[in-house]
């Protein structure tokens, strides 16, 4: 029997069997997807991807660390050391040196409206460790960047945004307000490539922060972290070794006691970028080689599932074709022809499964795609963007993601379709034809309840491993934040840059009153209930806050750490921001040096929570607790911590811009009050050299400002599973 006319009778009796191809199709085409969702993330975090096409043969250098007598640190690099650790290694292709990427103001000319965009200061090595496509132009050289000659190469949609096309070679723009000649145009890249998604590229050399040069006692450190090229993965090692020789030169040429060393700080792309976010991972159980074994194991479970699943109904389906089987044997079909026209059988539905799946994947990455952020690390704000596609198809379609869903295809009929199909066509043809005589139980029952039981086994394992930690997320991210932020929005209010021409210098006294000004411009805003300004360590609660030591008395063996943060003597302040205060003094005063403290401080310092009027020892200093506000979250996924809020008279350090929080009235929706907000008072705000920016819900303002990365991917992997066992 040829090919076609194989897969023909094969089609004939899946469409006898409606019911048995449907459960079929659908349980191979619910594993594959979930392959598939996994195949793609991780493509993108470690495979080659425009433009950084060359992952699997790049070196990530991140920094050094430095010993001395005093301190061990570690930090970036200066660009100098770089060039000097990587001079003369075999090896090396190319070497790319980056600073973080900045955000500054754009424009078409120096006094025309500034846009913020992303800023790389890098050297000529980019453009030979990414591969970008230039629509325009050619890149900067290595002539350029060391004679520091104004050269910018930007993307297509930066060039789209200022001049409303993207062939711009040789035109200007001004970028922190100096002068550059656009070289080249570069097509640009998805967000979720976040590292090389960039708005404008400069030579390092125009970067003129000190914190980027010559730091530590070493001189030697800085802000610039290198990925290096190497002519192939198996030169890694060797590479290693050398920069390693190259920094025991370096150290022989430092004071005693001053020592610099790689100090793991020296990966693989890959072995960079899957290890663990989480602080609280130890380096030894945060690496690779436990990451991918943990993927490889994830993987099995996902087809060890419908496998099992998949199976008992073959084997159900199989004791309805034992008389089939009979006759084809009995007219002298060969078992082995038998078998494999059964595996065949089988290997089509995993097929239309399998495409079936594929389809299924991009539909769940495009339906939970802020999950899909949140498995890739990636900031969740910038799928926002209007100028390009977040997602593109060359991203999820390519040969090693189809390839996975073929093996996977292969590897789910193998698994669910050959021990039943084996054990139906070994039996003789006699017990074949007596369909009567078909044991229903014994062996036959015994085997279907080890199946039972290794399928209970399974989710009993993936209850534990999954569906518990998803609780315990899900959980906390259901306790109450201890501040309500419906209705509050947080207002920026920033200056224009002192290197602009038409900044005026203005005192802090103007300053103050130009704040003034503006808040009392929002509060006479019908739809506005009241504004505060922020500030240093002001509530709302956030991750940059002070931990320090509270105890009830100054030799009290009993104390605890909490966070610290302040308020000025103003209950507006509190209350404007959503705090809520449980208990407070009645009729007492907001002196300065008094505090609110959390429940769990109360509990924890005096066994209960009412602890208005009790006395607390901090910074060796005596405080009187006059109120007590719920406990508070400073992180979405996190449980409320301890928390101290210490009234204060000091006025906080006046800056250029001005941030606010503004709370609306009751009963008006986020879309309308922005809009009106935005109407009635961007002019009106325009004070000196501010200027009103933007205004956001204090959500997204939070989601923007504090990217919560606390989830590991350990437990992003269990939450896809968690989705594939409801599936």
């Amino acid at each position: 029997m040829n090919f076609k006319q194989n897969i023909n009778q094969s089609w004939q009796i899946i469409k006898q069997n409606k019911l048995y191809s449907f459960f079929y199709i659908l349980g191979t085409a619910l594993a594959i997807s979930m392959v598939m969702v996994i195949a793609i993330g991780y493509n993108l975090r470690i495979g080659n991807v425009y433009p950084e096409v060359n992952r699997d043969r790049t070196l990530v250098f991140n920094g050094l660390q430095e010993k001395t007598p005093k301190r061990t640190s570690s930090m970036g690099i200066s660009a100098d050391v770089i060039n000097k650790l990587t001079a003369n290694v075999e090896g090396i292709e190319a070497v790319y040196i980056v600073a973080s990427n900045e955000r500054y103001d754009i424009q078409k000319d120096v006094l025309s409206e500034a846009k913020e965009k992303d800023i790389h200061y890098c050297n000529e090595g980019i453009w030979k460790v990414y591969q970008f496509d230039f629509i325009e132009g050619a890149p900067f050289t290595k002539e350029d960047v060391e004679s520091s000659i104004a050269k910018t190469v930007i993307s297509a949609s930066t060039a789209k945004s200022f001049f409303g096309e993207e062939m711009v070679v040789g035109k200007k723009i001004w970028v922190d307000y100096k002068e550059f000649t656009i070289c080249g145009v570069v097509k640009g890249v998805s967000p979720l490539i976040y590292r090389s998604d960039v708005d404008i590229y400069l030579p390092y050399t125009f970067d003129e922060s000190p914190s980027m040069f010559y730091n530590g006692e070493s001189k030697m450190l800085g802000n610039f972290h290198a990925q290096i090229l190497a002519r192939s993965p198996k030169e890694f090692d060797k590479i290693k070794s050398q920069m390693e020789e190259n920094i025991a030169k370096v150290n022989s040429t430092l004071e005693d006691g001053i020592e610099l060393s790689l100090s793991g700080n020296l990966k693989s792309f890959v072995e960079n970028n899957l290890r663990m976010r989480s602080s609280l991972q130890k380096e030894e159980n945060n690496s690779a080689q436990k990451h991918i074994l943990q993927l490889i194991l994830v993987v099995l479970v996902i087809i060890m599932v419908p496998a099992l699943n998949l199976s008992g109904i073959i084997t159900t389906e199989m004791e309805e074709r034992e008389s089939e089987v009979g006759i084809r044997k009995a007219f002298g079909a060969p078992r082995r022809k038998l078998f494999y026209s059964l595996i065949n059988e089988n290997l089509l539905l995993s097929f239309i499964g399998g495409v079936l799946g594929t389809l299924l994947s991009y539909l769940f990455i495009y339906v939970g795609y802020q999950w899909f952020l949140s498995f890739l690390n990636v900031p969740s704000y910038l799928s926002n963007s209007s100028t390009f596609p977040w997602l593109n198809i060359s991203m999820l379609i390519n040969y090693k993601v189809i390839l996975i869903a073929f093996v996977g295809c292969l590897l789910m009929n193998l698994l669910s379709s050959i021990i039943p199909q084996y054990f139906s066509t070994k039996k003789d043809v006699v017990s074949l034809l007596k369909r009567n005589n078909i044991v229903r139980g014994g062996k036959s029952r015994k085997g279907k309840s080890v199946w039972i039981f290794m399928e209970l086994l399974v989710v009993f394992v993936i209850t534990w491993m999954v569906v518990d930690p998803l609780y315990v997320l899900n959980y906390q991210k259901s306790i109450y934040d201890g501040f309500e932020h419906k209705d509050l929005y947080v207002v920026s209010i920033p200056s224009i840059s002192q290197k602009h021409p038409v900044f005026k210098k203005e005192t802090s006294e103007k300053l103050r009153e130009n704040s003034r000004i503006s808040i009392d411009i929002i509060k006479n805003h019908p739809l506005v209930e009241n504004v505060v300004q922020k500030g240093g360590n002001m509530v709302p609660l956030s991750r940059g806050t002070e931990i320090t030591s509270v105890s009830r008395r100054s030799k009290d063996s009993l104390s605890l750490e909490v966070e610290l943060h302040y308020s000025p003597l103003d209950k507006n302040y509190i209350l404007t921001q959503g705090i809520k205060i449980s208990e407070k003094m009645y009729g007492a005063d907001f002196n300065e040096g008094s505090v609110f403290i959390s429940q769990s401080v109360a509990e924890k310092l005096f066994g209960h929570e009412k602890a208005i009027g009790e006395q607390l020892i901090m910074k060796n200093k005596e405080v009187t607790v006059i109120g007590v506000i719920d406990d508070i979250k400073t992180i979405q996924y996190g449980l409320p911590v301890p928390t101290i809020i210490l009234l204060t008279k000091k006025r906080s350090y006046e800056f250029l811009g001005l941030s606010l929080n503004v709370r609306s009235k009751p009963g008006i929706s986020e879309e309308q009050f922005i809009k009106t907000f935005t109407a009635d008072l961007e002019d009106k705000l325009k004070i000196g050299n501010r200027y009103f920016k933007r205004i956001d819900s204090y959500d997204r303002a939070w989601i923007r400002d504090n990217n919560d990365f606390e989830i590991t991917p350990k437990k992003r992997i269990y939450t896809l599973l968690a989705c594939f066992v409801l599936f």
